[in-house]
């Protein structure tokens, strides 16, 4: 598979629409459809901004394949990752709307926490 096989598909599978990568990428949707066309690759200097759109790693773009992440590297717990994973799958304006609700939710969680004492009952 070609790398912009690989975009377009990864465009698919994330609910992304072309038109708001070439947003990104500054460059015409007609140069994208060339790229297509003609099974050509996206020039290197703008493989960093399409995998960060999409989401994925540069090893993925390039070789279809992520990179594995070294045990001792790696910082986060599954559910972590469960969370990214979703996340990452949400349109990018969803992004926003989850993040507030997230935050208010935090926000409210701080607000009952200051309301119990150290024996958990309700203080005033």
């Amino acid at each position: 598979m070609e790398i912009i096989e690989r975009i377009l598909q990864t465009l698919n599978e994330k609910d992304k629409l072309a038109v708001d990568l070439c947003r990104v990428l500054d460059i015409r949707s007609s140069t994208m459809s060339t790229w297509k066309a003609k099974r050509s690759d996206p020039p290197a200097k703008y493989m960093p901004t399409i995998a960060k759109f999409l989401g994925v790693s540069l090893d993925y773009l390039l070789t279809g394949e992520e990179a594995p992440v070294p045990e001792a590297v790696k910082s986060t717990t599954m559910m972590e990752d469960e969370l990214l994973e979703l996340f990452r799958a949400l349109p990018e304006h969803k992004r926003y709307e989850f993040m507030g609700e997230l935050k208010g939710f935090l926000k409210a969680l701080e607000d009952q926490q200051k309301y119990l004492d150290e024996g958990k009952r309700l203080s005033v």
